[in-house]
């Protein structure tokens, strides 16, 4: 997949989950599904509505990350 490519999912539902917030049930065009919190895709998402999904890779955050693991694994096995 190129940079600027991204995969088509349809909006099928909306739903609450067990704690009252909004889901929304995506399905791409093979068919698997993907439930993302509502908020995660475009304000005012109608089900039905085509979505683009897109996918990048963010090496600041990769790295931020794994140094807190590294932060959490020192304090757990510091000596």
């Amino acid at each position: 997949m190129s940079e600027n490519s991204h995969l088509w999912a349809a909006v099928d539902r909306i739903v609450r989950d067990q704690f009252g917030k909004e889901q929304a049930v995506l399905v791409f065009d093979n068919g698997q599904q993907l439930v993302l919190p509502l908020d995660a895709l475009p304000s005012g998402v109608q089900p039905q509505q085509l979505v683009a999904v897109q996918f990048r890779i963010d090496l600041t955050e990769s790295a931020r990350r794994a140094g807190e693991v590294e932060n959490i694994q020192r304090q757990l096995f510091e000596q």
